[in-house]
């Protein structure tokens, strides 16, 4: 089984001591919120183990900070399976839902001009509004255009299913490095960490890089470990199945192309990583400036590791989570109301 195969991701293995708590008052909301309704659909969001996924971007995170991290986890995971269903392949439909929220990220907070019109995008909002709270404006406009690539990049995937266009693995993990949510993750890490690498440094040619690199190693252990449940969803759009096709090989072979994949990018990130020392010192970081930036790099390491532990253990992937989506494709309860999504 894919979600049982091994990588080589040798950072340390972290994961925050108030993973428990934190899930059971956030549970708690999203039933009080009316995210959750039914015991069998509570159930199934339970097997997916979000608080763990959490506990593990944020391993320094506790209370508030840490339901916030959980909270934008759940967002990603709901948000993403609308896309299983019609909408993933109606352009305009996508594209509906995906400029309101694109234009929620985008707008001025203290004088709005758009409202959230489903439920999952006030979700969203709430969650935007606790993220930005105390953080410096430059990082207010990189995690908004973060999240704004992140929205308009379904209307993309929705064209090319519908067109039928089959990517090349580099513009497919060009194309998913926007979708798979990594930059998020790890801007919520300075959120949910109380700090914010300097704004030269995230324009760097180094550390964008390296926020590359986190992305496709996560992308390429997504598509690993989440084999099996694309399948069950009729997802062409999986690095394996590309790989195959790519190369005409066995799915044995495939994988194997995969796991090489990663380990060429993990080593590529540690020796980047090496060089930051240099980085610090051109730009005469300051030593809160210089501790900061290599808080970011072991945000890094933290989002590819907890990303890797995770998905090998959660029933999002295994048989118990392509049982639920052959019955249906996402959590329905009023996730979508207000919408014929």
């Amino acid at each position: 089984m894919p979600q049982n195969v091994p990588l080589d991701i040798p950072f340390e293995v972290r994961i925050s001591p108030d993973v428990e708590a934190a899930s059971a008052r956030h549970m708690k909301w999203l039933k009080a919120e009316g995210f959750i309704t039914s015991a069998s659909n509570a159930e199934r969001y339970l097997t997916w183990a979000v608080a763990e996924l959490a506990g593990r971007f944020h391993p320094d995170a506790f209370g508030d900070d840490l339901e916030l991290g959980i909270q934008g986890q759940t967002f990603y995971f709901f948000f993403d399976d609308l896309f299983d269903s019609h909408l993933g392949r109606d352009p305009l439909a996508a594209y509906e839902i995906c400029q309101e929220m694109a234009a929620l990220a985008r707008q001025n907070p203290d004088a709005p001009s758009v409202r959230p019109t489903f439920p999952l995008a006030r979700l969203w909002l709430d969650h935007w509004e606790r993220l930005r709270q105390g953080m410096s404006p430059a990082w207010r406009e990189r995690a908004a255009r973060h999240w704004e690539q992140y929205f308009l990049t379904y209307v993309t995937e929705a064209v090319n299913r519908r067109a039928g266009l089959v990517l090349d693995m580099n513009r497919y993990l060009a194309l998913r490095r926007l979708a798979i949510g990594v930059e998020g993750v790890l801007d919520t890490t300075e959120r949910c960490g109380g700090f914010e690498a300097p704004p030269e440094v995230h324009e760097s040619t180094l550390v964008q890089e390296i926020r590359e690199i986190t992305a496709e190693v996560v992308i390429l252990t997504n598509d690993l470990h989440s084999l099996e449940k694309d399948v069950a969803n009729g997802e062409p759009d999986n690095a394996v199945l590309l790989l195959r096709r790519e190369h005409d090989c066995s799915q044995e072979e495939a994988i194997g192309l995969l796991r090489e994949m990663v380990h060429q990018r993990v080593d590529r990130f540690r020796r980047l990583a090496d060089r930051t020392h240099e980085l610090c010192a051109s730009l005469g970081l300051s030593p809160r400036q210089r501790d900061s930036t290599h808080r970011f790099l072991e945000a890094n390491r933290a989002c590819m590791r907890g990303n890797y532990d995770w998905s090998r253990a959660t029933d999002r992937y295994s048989r118990v989570g392509v049982g639920f989506v052959q019955r249906s494709p996402r959590i329905e309860d009023t996730i979508a109301a207000l919408r014929d999504l």
